[in-house]
Order: C-alpha cells, then sequence, then structure tokens
C-alpha cells in the first residue's frame, strides 16, 4: 500500500532509479518510494554494459550477486564501419577486465531486491500523472499516481523527487523544463530465442546505407539484433511483419553471415523513438533528474546503463547532503552532466564521421554536419 507521505520518490524503475534508492537508504534513513509505469520483469532494451559497470555494482553492494547472475563477458567488438572488412576491438588489455553481456530481467530484479532489502517501496504498474509543488519546500511536491491494479487515482507528498523516467523525463516537463534535442532516431530490435547454432560472443555492428545494426548473444540462449535508422525507412522494416527487418538484416556483412548460423524462435520486436538531447536544468533545490531523463545518449554510445547507475549513485550523494543541510547543498552534478553530454557528442560525431561509404547518404549526411558548440555545453558554471 502506498503511504501519503515520503521523504523521496523517484519515478522511473531502470538502473538509474534503482541505483539512486539503493544509494539513498544506505546514506540515510529517508523513507522512499520508488514507483515504474512497467510491470515487474517486463522487457527493457540494453543488454550490454562496458567493464567499469562492476565498480559502480561494487558500490551498491550487489557485485556478488552479480557474479552470480548467469551473466556472460563480452571479449569485444568486431565492426564493419568506415570499410567493407571487419575491424576488432578487445577488452583483453582493458585493467577492469571484459564488457558483459546482460540477463537484462535477472540483472533488473537483482537491484530491485537490493533496494528493497534496503528498507525502499517499490510500487510497480504506477503510473506519474502530474505534480504540483508547493510554495512551502520543506512541504516538496504534491505527485499524481495511478496504479493500474486499482484503475483510481492516489496522492502522496514527496520532500524530494527524483526524475528517472527516461528519455521522456516526465517529471521535469510538469515543471516546464524541457530537453533540447539534437537528433530523432528510430530502432527496431528484435529479441529471439537460440533453438540450435553456435555464434560469436563478441558484440556485432555494422554500418549500412540508411543506418547501422547491432547484433549480441545473450545470456540464457537469447539473441537480440537491432537496425537504428531514420523514420522514414521503418515501414520497409516493418513490411509482411518485419519480415523487411529479417531481409535487411541478412544482407548485411558481417552479422547476415552470423545469423545464418543460428536458427532462431520466439522472435518479437519493439520499435523505440530515440531523440538524444539534455535537459535545460538538471536539478533544483528539491528535485533532480537522472540517468536518460536529464541526458540521453544516440544508442552507439552504449552508455545507457553505465550512466543510469553513475547517476543513482550521484543521487544518494545529493539527498544525502540536501537531507543534512539544504542550506549548504553545493552539488556540481548539473556542470558533471553538461560535461558528459559534451564528451558524448564529441565521441558520437567522430564514430559517425569515420563512415564515409554513402557520404551522399540522407542518414550519413545528417550525422556528419551537425555543428554544435560545445563549448556551450561544457563551460563552467558561473
Amino acid at each position: 500500500m502506498i503511504n501519503t507521505k515520503y521523504d523521496v520518490v523517484i519515478l522511473g524503475g531502470g538502473p538509474a532509479g534503482l541505483a539512486a534508492a539503493i544509494a539513498i537508504r544506505t546514506k540515510t534513513d529517508a523513507s522512499v518510494l520508488l514507483v515504474d509505469r512497467q510491470h515487474q520483469g517486463e522487457v527493457r532494451v540494453g543488454e550490454n554494459c562496458p567493464p567499469e559497470t562492476v565498480l559502480l555494482l561494487k558500490q551498491l553492494g550487489v557485485a556478488k550477486e552479480f557474479y552470480r547472475g548467469g551473466h556472460q563477458t563480452c571479449p569485444g567488438y568486431a565492426s564493419v564501419w568506415g570499410r567493407d572488412t571487419p575491424g576488432y576491438n578487445d577488452f583483453i588489455v582493458n585493467p577492469q577486465g571484459p564488457a558483459w553481456r546482460l540477463n537484462r530481467q535477472a540483472f533488473d530484479k537483482m537491484l530491485a531486491d537490493r533496494a528493497e532489502s534496503c528498507g525502499a517501496q517499490i510500487s510497480w504498474s504506477t503510473r506519474f500523472i502530474d505534480a504540483q509543488k508547493h510554495s512551502n519546500e520543506a512541504e516538496g511536491f504534491t505527485l499524481r499516481l495511478v496504479r493500474k491494479s486499482e484503475d483510481r487515482e492516489c496522492e502522496v507528498q514527496a520532500r524530494f523527487v527524483i526524475d528517472a523516467t527516461g528519455s521522456t523525463a516526465c517529471f521535469a516537463g510538469k515543471l516546464d523544463i524541457n530537453k533540447s534535442v539534437d537528433d530523432e532516431l528510430f530502432a527496431t530490435v528484435r529479441f529471439s530465442t537460440l533453438a540450435q547454432g553456435r555464434g560469436s560472443k563478441q558484440i556485432q555492428l555494422e554500418a549500412v546505407e540508411h543506418g547501422w545494426c547491432y547484433h549480441s548473444l545473450l545470456p540464457a540462449e537469447k539473441v537480440v539484433s537491432m537496425i537504428v535508422t531514420e523514420k522514414k525507412h521503418l515501414v520497409s522494416l516493418r513490411e509482411n511483419e518485419f519480415q523487411g527487418f529479417d531481409d535487411a538484416l541478412q544482407n548485411t556483412n558481417l552479422i547476415g553471415s552470423s545469423i545464418a548460423k543460428l536458427d532462431l524462435k520466439e522472435s518479437s520486436y519493439h520499435t523505440y523513438c530515440i531523440r538524444p538531447g539534455m535537459l535545460a536544468a538538471a536539478e533544483g533545490s528539491n528535485w533532480m533528474a537522472i540517468g536518460d531523463a536529464v541526458a540521453s545518449f544516440d544508442p552507439i554510445a552504449a552508455q545507457g546503463i553505465y550512466k543510469g547507475l553513475s547517476h543513482g549513485l550521484q543521487a544518494g550523494k545529493k539527498v544525502m547532503t540536501w537531507f543534512e543541510n539544504r542550506e549548504q547543498n553545493n552539488s556540481n552534478f548539473s556542470q558533471q552532466v553538461k560535461n558528459q553530454y559534451g564528451d558524448y557528442l564529441r565521441n558520437r560525431n567522430h564514430v559517425y564521421s569515420l563512415e564515409r561509404r554513402w557520404s551522399n547518404a540522407h542518414f550519413w549526411l545528417n550525422r556528419s554536419s551537425n555543428n554544435i558548440d560545445y563549448s556551450q555545453l561544457i563551460k563552467n558554471e558561473s
């Protein structure tokens, strides 16, 4: 049962929100409610994370559970990008070890179990509707929520709110804080079960004329494949119940030959709109946005889970400082977000600039000619 008052309400139950709940409860005695519109165990996109992720999991106290969670190491990347032959980037020289291919449902459950064991309350299948800010800062916000099981609204008072609602940044939007969007992409994702065959443990990337493709084997005999493109090319991918998607992957060089060796069954298809961008403000006196809510990246960056966990840990520090002495809360989170986003933009544009085989194709032309004033994004706050 949801109470009427909490010290902290976290909107969003992905890695960022769950990490924030863990960090807050391990640093403070604050009462924490986390709500998420999805039901527990629902499939989320994001199945790989860099080696450094383990350092964050240690800080969250779940590293041992992670190693026992059936996740699998990734030796590196194989890519056809900027040339017709594959290139390789191995993790063997990384001091943190290999990257990881996740059993995402087990990963999310691990974080949720840890959050609840720390004393956070989680309400799944609960949708955030609106927020009203009180003139008295000590009272914080009144949030309107709807639990799907009850199909009726309830109101919750929160002294501090954390927006971890993903790229939509629902709470920030209610405060009239909008995201500056610098691109729009569409990802079509296919999840399948491996019936027979043996594929490479490397993550595979391949550039094509109208976008790029991604393919990876996952734990528990699962396989994920993705095509990232622009909206006008979605129709062809959806033709004949996504036969167009299957054909497009088969026509690639590296990924197509890998998939040809696999017998896949129980495939499901999902399409997502991706709008990379950054919020005009990352935080206020008694709220903050974290993860994709504050800064959403192009999936080519492969930083979503790491960024979410990192921001969640920083949320724990900010909330602890806020409750101890809110007059002296000198958070530098906003500047960190700006710096992080500036680094991301430079890296993304560099990666896209490497592909010149289709320099006149709309997809590549758009992403090689972005004129971005990085100095405005990473300048020091006055």
